[in-house]
């Protein structure tokens, strides 16, 4: 029972407060792993010193022995907290992970077991005597207690070695912090000592607690006067956690020492695993970042990823660490995402493709232009002439009562007036077909070629021609009237350039990708092949002295085909009698889309 509170026991319940105060201190960095394990060294310090004080405040010896055991609650795990403290400040943080802080953990676990058995085996203490003058408790210290102070300072010595040898790796700010926290971790070695080889100025007095004091209040010392953990890592973790930019950064061993927010959502990463993971692992559903991280060379490059059904753009930038011994110690990704940028370019694509397709086709339509004023200059200038000049004489005629010769210029004017509708009539087909837009649909393609037929019975008579269709027809998809006039455009050239007689062949046939031929085939002189190239061009007339045209059909047949998503050609030797055939390609339909159609 404690019957009083002498200054031994002050000092230690002193030392227990200041422990205590130190970690309410550092609780406000509790995010920092490495402070995290501070506060628990501090935690144990006070647990070792308020049992020692109550060790102290008694007279009894089996209290003092209980409280002794039960300070140990403290004693066995400081060596462990101290050195995972050092070794994740100097940024080892390979040595911070599960299954080292479990084998570690083994010797405290079993220490603790064998000092609350000591009295069945003395492995802890193998004697003690109580000195009542003093109330001063002395121990025969058994095999196990030395095996564990070995155990302890290998762990103490370790984390000092850490401090030392990572001062390399920290820029001059940073080095200061190290030597305090250095020289803050020497001093409860020095306690230590000096009990454990009794030189000590109170004999039995065990100074390590009492070095704590100072130890807590040095560390206090660097908190604000350096600003100890409050650069490394707490503003640099909020730095990152703002950051829009993804921050991945591993070690020279793979091991993953920081991923800030905005990359572990880009990557969809466990936020509580991947940190200390092997990056290999981590990014195993990304193989083109494992690639980049294994390269030797820092990169730069574009970065896409499929998200939620939509593209993603990144640029990636990946730079090689090294301390200041110029030794690689990781490498840095940076990852930007360009997404908004990227789409906006993409669109400004599409836009300027957009701009400079309605530039084509501005082109196209000065061109037409062009043609129409040619055509209107030359081709209607004299019918026009001759229906003006026709029309005077015939006024003149009806003056005197000639009936003859108003009737034969009535003729001229009606023949003149025809040519003038077909030349008007053409020019609007090329203007429609170029500029016209049209739904297309299934067409019964026999159906169209009667109604086309039909349409020039007057010119088969007059030419004599003779027709044979050689196979059934296929159907396609395309626009009815449109293809109406291109039957009638190649039957009519097909008789004009034709044999005389002209005998002509029409058929069809499946010509591969969905696509059907078409062809209407004269038995005329044919087509050289170096003209073939200008067939379809306007005001191309190849055999002028044949047929009186404008030069405008087969160019008009090329643009509607094109138009309906088709193609136009010529097949001819160009020999003497070899004839010509003409053909286009449609897109083909299916029997079952055609019923749909009706």
């Amino acid at each position: 029972m404690i019957d009083f509170l002498p200054s031994n026991s002050l000092i230690q319940l002193l030392t227990a407060f200041t422990a205590i105060g130190t970690s309410i201190l550092l609780w406000k960095f509790r995010k920092a792993i490495e402070v995290r394990f501070l506060i628990l060294l501090e935690i144990f310090v006070a647990i070792w010193a308020f049992c020692y004080a109550l060790e102290f405040g008694t007279t009894v010896l089996e209290e003092k022995v209980r409280y002794s055991q039960m300070s140990y609650l403290g004693i066995a795990f400081i060596p462990l907290t101290y050195f995972f403290f050092t070794t994740s400040y100097s940024q080892k943080f390979r040595l911070v992970n599960k299954r080292s802080i479990l084998i570690t953990l083994l010797i405290p676990i079993i220490t603790l077991i064998l000092v609350f058995t000591n009295d069945k085996h003395g492995l802890i203490w193998k004697d003690y005597t109580l000195d009542s003058s003093a109330n001063m408790l002395y121990y025969k210290h058994g095999i196990w207690f030395w095996f564990f102070d070995i155990y302890a300072f290998t762990l103490i010595a370790w984390g000092i070695f850490n401090l030392v040898s990572s001062i390399s790796n920290f820029t001059s700010f940073y080095k200061k912090q190290i030597r305090i926290l250095i020289v803050a971790s020497l001093i409860p070695v020095i306690a230590n000592l000096m009990y454990i080889f009794n030189i000590n100025p109170v004999p039995g007095f065990d100074w390590t607690t009492v070095s704590f004091v100072l130890t807590g209040l040095i560390i206090a010392f660097g908190i604000f006067r350096f600003k100890i953990f409050e650069l490394i890592p707490v503003a640099r973790e909020k730095l990152l956690n703002t950051m829009n930019e993804g921050v991945l950064v591993i070690n020279r061993n793979g091991i993953i020492e920081e991923a800030n927010p905005a990359l572990i959502q880009t990557f969809g990463l466990n936020e509580k695993t991947c940190i200390h993971s092997n990056f290999v692992q981590t990014f195993e559903q990304f193989p083109e970042i494992i690639k980049l991280l294994q390269s030797d060379d820092d990169r730069f490059t574009d970065f896409e990823m499929q998200r939620n059904k939509q593209s993603f753009y990144y640029q990636i930038r990946i730079t090689s660490l090294h301390n200041q011994l110029g030794k690689l110690s990781g490498k840095l990704m940076v990852l930007s995402d360009v997404s908004s940028i990227r789409r906006t370019k993409n669109q400004l694509t599409k836009k300027n493709n957009l701009l400079k397709e309605q530039n084509r086709r501005n082109e196209k339509l000065i061109d037409d232009l062009d043609a129409y004023a040619h055509t209107l200059a030359h081709d209607l200038k004299n019918p026009l002439s001759v229906i003006f000049s026709s029309s005077d004489i015939i006024l003149a005629a009806a003056e005197e009562g000639d009936m003859e010769t108003i009737k034969e210029f009535s003729a001229v004017i009606k023949e003149s007036s025809a040519k003038t509708i077909s030349v008007t009539n053409e020019l609007l087909k090329m203007a429609t077909a170029g500029h016209e837009d049209v739904e297309t649909a299934p067409i019964e393609m026999e159906q169209v070629y009667t109604a086309a037929l039909a349409q020039i019975t007057d010119n088969i008579l007059d030419y004599k021609a003779s027709i044979e269709v050689e196979n059934s027809w296929i159907n396609a998809q395309a626009y009815a009237p449109w293809i109406e006039e291109i039957w009638i455009n190649l039957l009519s050239n097909a008789m004009k350039y034709g044999g005389v007689p002209p005998q002509i062949k029409v058929g069809c046939e499946l010509n591969g990708q969905g696509m059907v031929k078409y062809w209407v085939k004269d038995n005329g002189d044919g087509i050289p092949k170096d003209q073939h190239i200008n067939v379809f061009r306007k005001h191309t007339r190849l055999q002028p002295d044949k047929a009186g045209g404008y030069g405008l059909g087969l160019s008009i047949v090329k643009r509607i085909i094109e138009k309906l998503g088709g193609k136009v050609g010529v097949e001819s030797s160009g020999e003497k009698g070899g004839g010509s055939l003409f053909y286009f390609k449609l897109p083909a339909v299916r029997v079952e889309a055609l019923h749909e159609a009706r």
